[in-house]
């Protein structure tokens, strides 16, 4: 009884030990299927990435790569003797120098033409100054001569003006008696007159002294050296004045144009002027 018992806890024994190392073993195939399975995904997962590694390697190679090949064509050509051809940012910048520089000639040559436009204009207003100098110094030199030839009075066209001042004028200041002297002068000089000092004076209804006697009076007077008192020697200087082209008498400390008035009298009608007791147009 004892040896059966003792048979039976052997094979228990034997039996429990041999499921146990066939649980070790089954456990131990899962861990070697799980480990197979992890290593397979793995080796796919690795073989993949080195796919689309190489895959990504072809397609920069077929693509980078070339441009790169040719960057590289292109930068190795560039600095090589001989060659015509230079990178865009060269020719870009060498296209705006040259815009640049045609702007800046353009510039030059419309600055150039306003000067000479300038120089020209200058040049001409020169000339016309010139020109108006001239004209103005000819003028100039036809009165002067004007006035010269008028300086060469003869004896009798003082005595002539001397004696109808005197007549004209005995009562009245130097200026007045000046300007019956120059009215004779301008009457000389216009074209509606006599161009003489004698046929002025004694024109037909111009002159009262004429006609009356009174400038034949004075005439005698001077004729017989009795026009010495001072108001006979104001008359002459007066009529020296006048004959020698003197066109102006001097008003209030003023120096007046006198080469309108061509008319006098004690009540002259539309008169402009008056000094003394005559009254001028």
């Amino acid at each position: 009884m004892k040896f059966r018992k003792l048979l039976l806890c052997m094979f228990a024994g034997i039996a429990l030990t041999s499921f146990a190392n066939v649980y070790t073993y089954a456990a131990e195939e899962d861990n070697i299927v799980t480990e197979d399975t992890t290593i397979q995904d793995t080796t796919i997962d690795t073989t993949a990435a080195n796919e689309a590694v190489t895959n990504n390697t072809e397609v920069v190679n077929g693509t980078t790569g070339t441009d790169t090949t040719v960057t590289d064509t292109q930068s190795t050509e560039a600095v090589l003797p001989g060659t015509t051809e230079v990178p865009a940012e060269v020719n870009n910048v060498s296209a705006t120098t040259d815009t640049q520089a045609e702007e800046d000639k353009k510039a030059e040559e419309e600055k150039a033409a306003k000067e000479a436009q300038k120089k020209a204009e200058a040049a001409k207003k020169a000339e016309e100054a010139k020109k108006a100098a001239a004209k103005a110094e000819a003028k100039k030199k036809a009165e002067a001569a004007k006035r010269a030839e008028e300086t060469k009075y003869s004896k009798s066209d003082l005595r002539l003006l001397s004696a109808l001042i005197y007549c004209e004028a005995n009562g009245e200041s130097y200026n007045g008696k000046l300007a019956v002297g120059i009215v004779v002068m301008n009457r000389k000089r216009a074209g509606a007159f006599p161009d003489t000092v004698k046929g002025v004076i004694y024109q037909k209804y111009q002159f009262g002294p004429a006609s009356n006697g009174a400038l034949n009076n004075a005439l005698e007077q001077y004729d017989n050296g009795k026009f010495t008192s001072s108001s006979e020697k104001e008359c002459i200087k007066a009529a020296k004045a006048a004959l020698s082209g003197t066109t102006s008498i001097t008003v209030n400390g003023s120096k007046k144009n006198f080469t309108k008035y061509k008319y006098f009298s004690g009540n002259l009608r539309g008169n402009t002027f008056t000094l003394g007791n005559h009254e001028f147009k």
